[in-house]
């Protein structure tokens, strides 16, 4: 009997949506395991707590079946998968079963982003930005902003700024990594959260638009009770 992976047994999804073009299948890590408390999470509120892990026996014969039905690219979702400790070990099984892995990120953990490409252990990353990046916010700003990114516009401010200062080396270095490997599986992202407005969609468009990475807006749905 192998032992277990890193990632749930659970449905994997099959899209083209995630990354664009590209047929992938979905695995996630521990759904709880993540350091966001993100407005409306689908994973975390979906999860169901009986998930247990799939044995690697299993998921090779998964991985087996997605590349029989056309899948080219394995997406890891979370959680946040960063905080995974085991996330190295199961990422290489999957490309030495040969497919490429993406990573989705919340960008709070470069210091981990530098070491799996440090280590040539992913094929691309989607980061995504939740609000706009600046310097200075406005007290109504900050509660909504910390409202989309902890469930909770009471939170300290530091919290928001501890956010916005590893997102932002966490772009540097996804940014380094995709122009100097002519990575085509990265992308930055954004869930078009209610409490955006237009101007703040306009401008992370803009704080994206200097990197040259590829952009994807997301729908926001409401997740049912």
């Amino acid at each position: 009997m192998m032992p277990l992976s890193p990632f749930l047994d659970v449905e994997t999804p099959v899209t083209f949506k995630d990354q664009p073009g590209v047929q992938s299948a979905v695995l996630y890590t521990y759904i709880p395991l993540c350091n966001l408390e993100c407005f409306q999470c689908h994973n975390k509120l979906s999860f169901d707590n009986r998930s247990t892990f799939i044995s690697y026996e299993k998921l090779s014969n998964k991985i087996g079946k997605l590349k029989l039905l056309g899948v080219e690219l394995i997406i890891i979702s979370g959680g946040e998968p960063t905080l995974e400790k085991r996330l190295e070990e199961g990422v290489k099984f999957i490309r030495e079963r040969g497919l490429p892995v993406r990573i989705d990120t919340n960008g709070t953990l470069p210091d981990r982003i530098e070491e799996l490409i440090r280590k040539k252990m992913v094929d691309g990353f989607a980061l995504d930005i939740k609000i706009p990046i600046k310097s200075t916010y406005s007290d109504e700003e900050k509660e909504r902003f910390k409202q989309i990114l902890f469930s909770n516009s009471a939170e300290k401010d530091e919290k928001l700024f501890w956010y916005v200062e590893n997102l932002k080396k966490s772009v540097e270095k996804i940014r380094k990594f995709a122009l100097e490997n002519g990575s085509q599986l990265t992308i930055f992202r954004t869930v078009r959260y209610p409490l955006l407005k237009d101007d703040d969609i306009c401008a992370i468009r803009e704080f994206v638009g200097n990197t040259g990475i590829p952009y994807q807006l997301n729908p926001f749905y409401t997740v049912e009770a």
